[in-house]
């Protein structure tokens, strides 16, 4: 319980300044480049940002739960560096084939390049601070968090201001190099090697997880995308900004999910803890919903100007999304601890599956139906998982 607290201190220290600086950093570019471009950025994030779960493959939750119980040279994490550079050049050139065939625009298809190269970027940081906390080493994590994202937060909009949307896009690009350039310096890494143990291990509990990265993905932007297919960059703009909030608001519970995988991987009281998780998440949750969604013209306004205020209607369905968002990453924690990776794969397609037919039905609708979709995939991926993880 000691070691969770500890972990749970640094992850909310480090979460606190991913989300509140992202979220900086998003309402300045909003307001430099106005609901039309920043749409065009909201696009090219999440398309790019849906391949990134193609440079994963789970392997991040494979290393949180198995450097945890073994020594700084583990196996496992050099057949798992090696694997993360060969996906993240994959992932930037599916980035650059996928902008070719789906945009006409010159400047979109650049966007994209940029947006892919980030990602690519950012899922090396995302391994390496598995390792971190993995070893009760989360102080890297956060600091290493603080450098990205205040120097993302300084470098695009400068970009922003003197280049428009590549230079935007260059400064964010710029954040996420600095970040595992912090990491390589402090955080001592074991050679790369190619150990067929390790490489089966990745296989066998990696697939399933790959499956759900990659669905998990899909279900954070799919609803983004249709808006942008149906409705426009203007209404992507629009609906972008919401979804923005929403990511920006749910730090403690993710904090919570993240601390307890490590903690609990090394056999300490992972019944008491994992209800004491639960319990804390859901309360912060509610708390969060009831005040994003009663003041989202407020939150709006304030926050992105009167140029964004058809993203309220938006936001109060979305800020609901948190309450069973918890109770999904609650789940996923415990099942990976008790090894039932293939549930967690499961319940992903099915999410993905639902989110999908909820978009069909209620997308017509505007941002409210594109809202609503978004919030009914995420009961039914919650009600499942509690069922799963109950069961483990």
């Amino acid at each position: 319980m000691k070691d969770w607290r500890f972990t749970t201190r640094w992850l909310l220290s480090s979460q606190f300044a991913a989300r509140m600086l992202g979220l900086v950093n998003n309402v300045l570019l909003a307001r430099l480049l106005a609901p039309a471009l920043y749409g065009d950025f909201t696009q090219a994030m999440a398309v790019a940002g849906s391949l990134a779960p193609l440079a994963d493959m789970g392997v991040s939750a494979i290393i949180t739960r198995y450097v945890a119980r073994r020594s700084h040279t583990c196996g496992v994490l050099g057949a798992s560096i090696t694997l993360r550079i060969v996906q993240s050049v994959l992932l930037w050139f599916a980035a650059v084939l996928v902008a070719c065939w789906m945009y006409d625009s010159p400047r979109l298809r650049v966007a994209l390049a940029l947006a892919g190269a980030y990602w690519a970027v950012a899922c090396g940081h995302q391994l390496l601070a598995g390792v971190a906390r993995a070893r009760i080493q989360a102080h890297i994590e956060t600091r290493a968090v603080i450098l990205e994202r205040s120097t993302t937060v300084l470098l695009a909009a400068a970009g922003a201001l003197w280049l428009g949307l590549t230079g935007a896009l260059l400064g964010v690009l710029a954040g996420g190099v600095l970040a595992v350039m912090f990491y390589l310096r402090y955080l001592p890494l074991p050679r790369v090697r190619m150990t067929w143990r390790a490489w089966k291990l990745l296989l066998a509990l990696g697939a399933p997880l790959a499956v759900a990265d990659v669905c998990h993905g899909f279900i954070m932007r799919l609803d983004i995308l249709a808006v942008g297919m149906r409705y426009g960059a203007q209404s992507v703009g629009w609906y972008g900004s919401a979804s923005t909030l929403l990511w920006a608001s749910n730090l403690v519970a993710g904090s919570m999910a993240l601390a307890l995988v490590p903690v609990a991987s090394r056999g300490e009281g992972t019944h008491s803890v994992s209800a004491n998780v639960l319990r804390w998440m859901l309360v912060v949750a509610l708390l969060l919903a009831i005040v994003l969604s009663g003041g989202a013209e407020f939150w709006v306004r304030l926050l992105y100007g009167a140029d964004y205020m058809p993203a309220a209607s938006a936001l109060q369905v979305l800020a609901w999304c948190l309450v069973p968002a918890s109770v999904v990453a609650w789940a996923n924690a415990v099942l990976l601890v008790r090894r039932r990776t293939a549930w967690v794969g499961m319940v992903a397609v099915g999410g993905l599956i639902c989110l999908a037919l909820c978009l069909w039905w209620w997308l017509p609708r505007g941002l409210v139906g594109a809202s609503v979709a978004q919030l009914v995939a995420q009961c039914c991926m919650a009600t499942w998982l509690w069922l799963l993880a109950r069961r483990a």
